[in-house]
């Protein structure tokens, strides 16, 4: 065998040699590759679940994060509105401070002016007291003046009321007088239509018609009204009939009772006549 031979062939041995261990190398070197690169993709694996969690859970803390920070952006705010609104009554409170104390300083020289006026009137009091009783004193002079003015007054009036009912009496029997004069001259008859009617004396007596209606027996018109002997009428006793200021004519009185009379008209105005309601004067005057 030629030595070149002989070289290549220990060549070609030392070569599949290194191939061999290059080989075994590469095998080995191949398989730690493998398994790190599995590793690493499981480590890949493993830090993107991590990634996504930490992700999800830092999503989660940011949302938390953004609603504490709009809550504490929405207190602040209130917390502003609140610091303006402060402002704004701080402000109204030192305007109304300013007014109180003018106010005060007004008030006192008011006082100052009232103390004065005060001693005035203090001795305007004095002064009204002085007067009032001087007043008083006059007005219960007055007052005893009065009094017997009024029983000086009260007795006069009893005298006017004792000579009234004297008077009365007199009338009467003057008209008891004339009456018998008169039955006397017709013969011991009583001519009734030639009694003269008697107006009543004393106080007015007021009344008003009640009933208004024909006799059947002689035709004339018959009045009623609401006064009687309690009244102080008695037959004979002349009224005065009208209507609001409508003077209407005279009644005569022949028929009397506790609260009720009844006559006949003595005179009618011309186109006047006699209604219910219509009233009756016992005098016609004060």
């Amino acid at each position: 065998m030629h030595i070149l031979t002989k070289v290549f062939v220990l060549f070609a041995a030392v070569l599949s040699i290194l191939l061999a261990a290059l080989s075994i190398s590469y095998t080995v070197n191949a398989d730690r590759i493998t398994a790190d690169y599995r590793n690493a993709m499981a480590a890949k694996e493993k830090a993107e679940a991590d990634r996504a969690a930490f992700a999800a859970t830092q999503g989660q803390q940011l949302a938390a994060m953004e609603e504490s920070l709009q809550a504490s952006r929405n207190e602040l705010a209130t917390r502003e509105a609140d610091i303006r609104r402060l402002e704004a009554a701080n402000t109204e409170l030192r305007i109304n401070l300013r007014q109180a104390e003018a106010a005060r300083e007004s008030i006192t020289a008011k006082i100052a002016e009232l103390g004065i006026a005060v001693e005035t009137q203090a001795k305007i009091i004095d002064e009204y007291k002085t007067e009032l009783s001087r007043l008083r004193q006059a007005e219960l002079d007055y007052r005893d003046e009065k009094i017997d003015i009024e029983k000086q007054l009260s007795d006069l009036e009893s005298q006017v009321i004792v000579y009234e009912q004297v008077k009365r009496a007199l009338d009467e029997q003057i008209e008891d007088l004339r009456r018998s004069l008169a039955m006397a001259q017709n013969g011991g008859v009583e001519p009734t239509q030639a009694r003269t009617a008697v107006e009543l004396t004393g106080p007015i007596v007021r009344g008003r018609v009640d009933q208004v209606r024909t006799d059947p027996a002689t035709g004339q018109m018959l009045v009623q009204v609401n006064l009687g002997s309690n009244d102080r009428l008695r037959e004979n006793t002349r009224l005065y009939v009208h209507r609001g200021s409508t003077y209407l004519g005279e009644l005569v009185v022949f028929q009397v009772d506790l609260n009720h009379a009844v006559g006949r008209m003595s005179y009618t105005v011309d186109g006047m006549n006699v209604r219910v309601d219509d009233q009756v004067l016992s005098r016609i005057g004060s």
